[in-house]
């Protein structure tokens, strides 16, 4: 009887432990569960607010993530720091060395700039920044900005880059510091002024507005040491290029490997096959 009584103490006293176990492991799953939803939503709430904001408009992007900070500090802290910091307008050849004055108004106007992520609209401006293609140039630092447009530029090294929009206070501090010189009716660089771009031949059965292209193609062609020719029987058809400056239009005449301007002709390899490869889609 004893030892009945015994086993049934026994036996409920392992039965009351595995229901304990049981009740502990229920609890355990539980409350890991739960702790793991909590956790997944905060750390999925500190991602989105550390993802990087883009700025439709200089001034509504007050939430600045802690990388943007980081950039924008580095950039305006190397120039304080440069020894050499250079202004040049690549379409002109100017260059400026800039004072601490200078540097100083830089760091002061980048401080409202926001960033932003690359677009199409934004590769576009990259492809063919404003006239006279303002660069900042920090050579001691292996640093550089390249201010796009009026509002737009991106900033890095040759390995890291930002894009950034500002209110416009940095394009016009460059003009006024290094005012692009002006180009004579009789040279490629006055085409840089025109307000309407149009190309027609080779790949362009039709006439085809390339307005936004115009300075890439501009750049191209004055990036070939152009020699001055005779343009020979077998040149081939050209693209007609054509640019509206003020109402008044001048034509290129873009052949396999010549370029003809204003009754003159230069040596241009691969010229036509060049701009054709900008123009294409995609």
């Amino acid at each position: 009887m004893v030892i009945r009584i015994g086993n049934n103490y026994q036996k409920e006293g392992i039965a009351l432990k595995f229901r304990v176990f049981v009740l502990a492991l229920a609890l355990t799953v539980l409350l890991t569960g739960g702790c793991t939803n909590i956790l997944d939503k905060v750390t999925k709430r500190g991602q989105e607010s550390a993802a990087p904001a883009v700025a439709n408009k200089t001034g509504e992007n007050p939430a600045q993530s802690q990388s943007q900070e980081f950039g924008l500090k580095v950039l305006q802290q190397a120039l304080l720091d440069s020894q050499n910091v250079k202004l040049v307008a690549q379409d002109t050849g100017q260059s400026l060395a800039l004072d601490e004055a200078k540097r100083k108004d830089l760091v002061k106007y980048l401080g409202d700039a926001g960033e932003l992520k690359e677009s199409n609209e934004l590769a576009q401006v990259v492809g063919s920044a404003d006239f006279p293609a303002y660069q900042i140039k920090l050579e001691d630092k292996n640093l550089q900005l390249d201010v796009y447009d009026q509002l737009r530029f991106g900033a890095g090294s040759d390995n890291v880059r930002h894009y950034y929009m500002e209110k416009g206070d940095v394009w016009k501090s460059l003009e006024k510091w290094l005012p692009p010189r002006a180009y004579q009716e009789s040279m490629l660089g006055y085409l840089f002024k025109a307000g309407k771009v149009t190309v027609k031949g080779g790949i362009f059965a039709e006439e085809t507005d390339q307005t936004p292209a115009r300075n890439a193609i501009l750049r191209s062609i004055r990036s070939v040491q152009l020699q001055s020719t005779t343009l020979p029987q077998d040149a081939g058809d050209p693209l007609n290029i054509t640019f509206t400056v003020s109402g008044k239009k001048y034509t290129l005449l873009v052949y396999a490997d010549y370029l003809t301007y204003r009754n003159a002709t230069y040596k241009l390899p691969q010229g036509k096959q060049n701009i054709e490869n900008l123009l294409s889609p995609g």
